[in-house]
């Protein structure tokens, strides 16, 4: 007798696996991400006339970004 495979197990399976993949390899880009931004951002005041920016700068981009004015205390 000739064995035959199931086709539609090997499927399920293949699709799980590739889901487990898929899902690990987002959850390590999406630690990666935080990661970096949490260990290598550095916080700058940046001056322009009478105005002052606190931006972000890191290791990886030396450019700053997410630059905010500083209020003044009254």
């Amino acid at each position: 007798m000739k064995w035959k495979p199931d086709w539609s197990d090997i499927a399920e399976n293949l699709l799980i696996g590739l889901m487990a993949v898929a899902a690990a390899a987002i959850f390590i880009v999406f630690c990666v991400c935080i990661w970096e931004e949490v260990t290598t951002a550095r916080t700058i005041i940046m001056r322009d006339g009478n105005q002052s920016y606190a931006c972000t700068v890191s290791d990886i981009s030396l450019a700053p970004h997410d630059c905010n004015p500083i209020e003044d205390a009254k």
